[in-house]
């Protein structure tokens, strides 16, 4: 019980220095690019991970629904467009992953993870805003990471992972969805990743409380707003009534 309530403040703290700070680099971080030739040398350190192994949609003809315009896929995209200003590429079907994002737009979905989770609107949702949270960072992949010691990177990266966390939270509220199954999905990955330990991602418990926290402050905010504008400016025109003049 002490330990959660450790995680859920660490957490609070963590929302409010990412929010402060969105946006901005660490100090350390050399933003020139790391694209200088490197025969005969070591490869080059970076955040980024291995690309996943793209699948061909005809392969996967069970999954075309999801990605159809009208598909729940689509829909969320659209979603997230919308609050977030900013748009993918396109949504990519691939293997060896849940969800990534690559440094030309390209949003990956993994075909398992879809398979069997195609019916979790909620929980879709809540990976593709995560992956949002890396489309739109400033961290560029191609960043040139050499005068950093691995532990330095490691930092990063989870600081990375937070900030995706806290967007998540962030647009799960916007769009209206519940936060319990990516929740639910994060500390049950943990527990069947235990042999597997990672330096990436901060522990379960603490990305759950960032992304509820991050939720619960911008449900709050929106709450509060409708209650200030009650009433729209402009009319829905899906419920408004249609008033004809009698000729």
């Amino acid at each position: 019980m002490l330990r959660n309530g450790i995680d859920v403040l660490y957490a609070a703290i963590m929302v409010n220095k990412i929010e402060s700070q969105l946006g901005r680099m660490p100090t350390w971080l050399n933003r020139s690019s790391g694209s200088t030739k490197t025969e005969g040398k070591a490869a080059p350190k970076t955040l980024g991970e291995t690309p996943p192994v793209i699948e061909r949609e005809a392969d996967h003809p069970d999954l075309l629904p999801l990605l159809a315009h009208y598909g729940m896929l689509q829909k969320i995209r659209r979603k997230l467009k919308r609050f977030s200003g900013k748009d993918c590429k396109k949504i990519v079907l691939a293997r060896n992953t849940i969800g990534s994002v690559d440094d030309k737009g390209n949003l990956y979905l993994g075909v398992d993870f879809l398979r069997s989770y195609q019916n979790n609107e909620a929980l879709l949702a809540g990976v593709m805003a995560h992956e949002w949270g890396h489309l739109i960072s400033h961290l560029s992949h191609q960043s040139n990471l050499d005068h950093l010691n691995w532990e330095q990177i490691f930092e990063l990266r989870r600081e990375e992972e937070a900030s995706a966390d806290v967007f998540c939270g962030r647009m799960m509220a916007m769009m209206d969805y519940p936060v319990e199954p990516i929740c639910h999905f994060l500390r049950k990955a943990e527990k069947n990743e235990k042999a597997s330990t990672t330096l990436k991602y901060y522990a379960a418990s603490i990305r759950v409380a960032m992304i509820e926290e991050s939720h619960r402050r911008h449900f709050a905010r929106k709450a509060t707003t409708k209650k200030i504008f009650n009433k729209r400016v402009y009319p829905n025109p899906y419920t408004s009534k249609l008033i004809a003049p009698e000729d």
